[in-house]
């Protein structure tokens, strides 16, 4: 049976997220965790390492399918978030750790999402592009019966993201823009 799918929201406006904000324009950034979940209610599962699949998702994801193009909703593929974001978050409403809580799939140090969005990246050696950045929802106060988490990630719940190629994505890998040259010869 198909998953219906709904109607991409509009973007939050980049003036006010409120994420990770580097100390140099210079950074380098890494995958600190990678969480995927075979069924949207279902705990996340924390693993050391996860295939990516270009248009699908991360194998095993409640969010890995045929095609993400097919139904015009490539921000499906792959959610980030912000380690900086998920350590504040967690002193604001006062428990030890939400990683796993947020629903997102990787985890990322020392980068600031903002940076790629609308930009082709790496996340070891898969290609990426950013979407969209986007707002907490009704689910995860749900699933996680925290109800201040929602307004402890408005303005810096993460950023959705396209998978361009296939690989593998383990923690530890790098995070890296993709050159605007690079990413020419790699879409001719």
């Amino acid at each position: 049976m198909a998953q219906a799918i709904r109607p991409m929201p509009d973007e939050m406006p980049r003036e006010l997220w409120r994420g990770y904000q580097p100390p140099s324009l210079a950074w380098q950034g890494i995958v600190k965790e990678i969480f995927i979940t075979p069924a949207s209610a279902q705990a996340m599962i924390a693993v050391p390492t996860v295939r990516a699949f270009a248009d699908r998702g991360l194998e095993g994801d409640r969010f890995y399918r045929e095609s993400w193009n097919a139904v015009k909703r490539s921000d499906k593929a792959v959610s980030l978030i912000e380690d900086e974001v998920l350590q504040l978050a967690a002193s604001e409403i006062g428990v030890e750790a939400i990683g796993i809580l947020t629903r997102r799939n990787i985890v990322t140090r020392g980068v600031p999402l903002i940076e790629l969005l609308g930009r082709e990246f790496t996340v070891g050696n898969v290609r990426m592009r950013g979407i969209r950045l986007f707002e907490p929802c009704g689910h995860l106060v749900a699933v996680t019966k925290i109800p201040t988490i929602f307004k402890a990630l408005e303005h810096r719940s993460g950023l959705k993201a396209a998978v361009l190629s296939d690989g593998e994505i383990q923690v530890g890998d790098a995070v890296e823009l993709v050159s605007a040259s690079a990413a020419v010869a790699a879409a001719g």
